[in-house]
């Protein structure tokens, strides 16, 4: 016998379905992240090389996304290419069967091959070239004036190849010892008159990296930006001759000379080296090809509800760029770098960060999105904003940048890369506080890692810029995290097993989304802009006359 339920009973049994049903529901964010993911990591992309036809897809996908959300383009296209920055790009690529660093000391003359005992990049001329100059040592080649640094004091660099020292003068913050020693090291050698830029390692990079790793990859293209008129730019873009000398090779230049290389070596541990002339010529023989490559920035613009603060601007950024396909892939294998983590779940970041930011009450200073190109050739497409920007970047009074966050774990803190130099630290502390997280300090300071993603070249440019990253704690008080992004790291990064096969965790997708855009529009209603603290090197050294707080 079957007897029916009580009218109330019934209606209860009916809302506590309905309710348990409605808390199951997914987050609308973490499926719109895992749906932006899925395209973008898809293997018809074809890994996102730039100027390839998967990456102008990407470039139209964002920029339709933006056009949805009733954003305004912000590139400085035309048309459809509105919401476009279109960058020229020099692609670099060796065309000699191989390529020779020849060191000639009086009749001695010994041979070094490209890929073997020495990296060389392709020069800025087509076809082959021979190129022959005096050599000088330049200790680690470090120049600035701020700091008082000159490497190149009582040394004539002019028209000779100058070697130095790998990295920056030791006890200097890893920080700025990397922008230093990463980043203006050619432009000050070629500022000085320098024609070439050969770096011999220290200790410190031969335990970092083996020369056999760096070795291997020294034959491979390399990308350079070109100015409208199709010349060279960037750091160093002038200099003729770069590379990097195994010891053998180093010891054979040091022979003969005021300190030997091993003198060197155990001198640059303690500190600066003073430079001396160096005996003898370098030639450099190569042949290269040079092809023009287009590629976009995807820029757009969501106005200020402010009439006093709409005129400045919160710039949040992300890369869209992957590293394409590998050319070396055994037949039948897979060769598609998808890039999931690095960069589609940063763009998808973006994106939804976009989205809530147009849903909710518009901010009162204006929000310029920015999903750059060339990322992983050296952040080019950032840097060629920062060079040549589609507005006044004196009226960006902050960036936000996103770059390969890890989700894969339900992260418990975050790291926020740069806080500690601006008041933007307020901002962020705040936004992780209203998700239950903390901020933690970056765990390994000695890989520098602001200085290595978009948000750089900005800072560069005088703006105050935090790069957020997440955490090694998880949500129940472990740190889980930790070995999730280690085997990331070890395992998965810049690899083609960095697709959707890997385990993603929506949810934390989504509240990494929502500590984004609680930064961004907490930024965006402030009283005030995010400022330099006083005597912070790079609010000092990139903008000098800007108003600085009180650390």
């Amino acid at each position: 016998m079957h007897i029916m339920p009580h009218p109330a009973a019934l209606a209860a049994t009916l809302l506590l379905a309905t309710a348990t049903a409605a808390s199951a529901a997914p987050d609308p964010v973490a499926v719109a992240l895992e749906s932006h993911v899925r395209f973008l990591a898809d293997d018809a992309l074809e890994g996102r090389g730039i100027g390839t036809r998967g990456h102008e897809i990407t470039a139209r996908y964002i920029a339709t996304h933006f056009a949805g959300l009733g954003l305004q383009p912000a590139g400085d296209g035309t048309g459809t290419d509105a919401w476009f920055q279109r960058i020229n790009f020099a692609e670099r690529r060796f065309t000699s069967a191989k390529e020779t660093i020849s060191y000639t000391r009086g009749a001695d003359t010994k041979e070094w091959t490209n890929g073997a005992e020495v990296t060389l990049s392709p020069g800025n001329a087509e076809g082959t070239d021979t190129i022959t100059a005096p050599i000088v040592f330049a200790g680690f080649g470090i120049y600035d004036e701020r700091l008082g640094i000159n490497d190149f004091a009582g040394l004539d660099l002019k028209g000779k190849i100058v070697v130095t020292l790998i990295g920056a003068h030791p006890g200097l913050d890893s920080e700025v010892g990397a922008h230093l020693g990463r980043t203006s090291k050619a432009t000050a050698a070629l500022k000085a008159g320098a024609i070439g830029l050969i770096q011999v390692r220290t200790f410190a990079e031969a335990t970092r990296l083996p020369f056999a790793k760096s070795a291997s990859r020294a034959r491979m293209p390399v990308r350079g930006l070109l100015t409208p008129d199709g010349q060279p730019m960037g750091d160093g873009a002038g200099l003729q001759v770069r590379g990097v000398l195994d010891d053998g090779p180093a010891v054979a230049l040091f022979q003969g000379a005021p300190m030997s290389f091993g003198q060197v070596l155990d001198a640059a541990v303690k500190g600066p080296v003073k430079g001396f002339d160096l005996a003898g010529t370098l030639t450099i023989r190569r042949a290269q090809s040079i092809t023009r490559i287009s590629s976009p920035n995807v820029l757009a613009m969501l106005p200020g509800s402010d009439r006093k603060l709409a005129g400045d601007y919160v710039l949040i950024s992300g890369h869209s760029d992957h590293l394409g396909r590998k050319l070396d892939a055994a037949p039948g294998a897979d060769d598609i770098f998808n890039g999931a983590m690095d960069n589609a779940s940063g763009t998808a970041t973006l994106l939804e960060v976009a989205r809530a930011i147009t849903k909710g009450k518009r901010p009162r200073r204006s929000i310029l999105f920015l999903a750059t190109t060339a990322e992983e050739s050296g952040l080019l497409g950032a840097d060629y904003f920062s060079r040549r920007p589609t507005m006044d970047l004196r009226r960006v009074v902050a960036a936000v940048n996103i770059d390969m966050p890890i989700l894969s774990c339900n992260f418990g803190d975050v790291i926020a890369f740069g806080a500690q130099h601006s008041t933007m630290i307020t901002s962020v502390a705040a936004a992780a506080r209203a998700e239950k997280l903390s901020v933690s300090p970056d765990p390994q300071p000695e890989e520098a890692i602001f200085t290595r993603s978009d948000h750089y070249p900005l800072v560069r440019a005088g703006i105050p810029a935090v790069f957020l990253k997440t955490g090694g704690s998880d949500a129940k008080g472990g740190n889980s995290c930790i070995a999730v992004e280690r085997d990331f790291r070890l395992n998965r990064y810049h690899e083609v097993n960095d697709d959707m096969s890997q385990a993603f965790d929506w949810d934390a997708a989504a509240k990494f989304t929502r500590v984004n855009t609680g930064i961004v529009r907490r930024i965006a209603d402030a009283r005030g802009v995010p400022l330099w603290y006083a005597g912070d090197y790079f609010g000092e050294t990139f903008a000098p006359a800007a108003p600085k707080a009180k650390r």
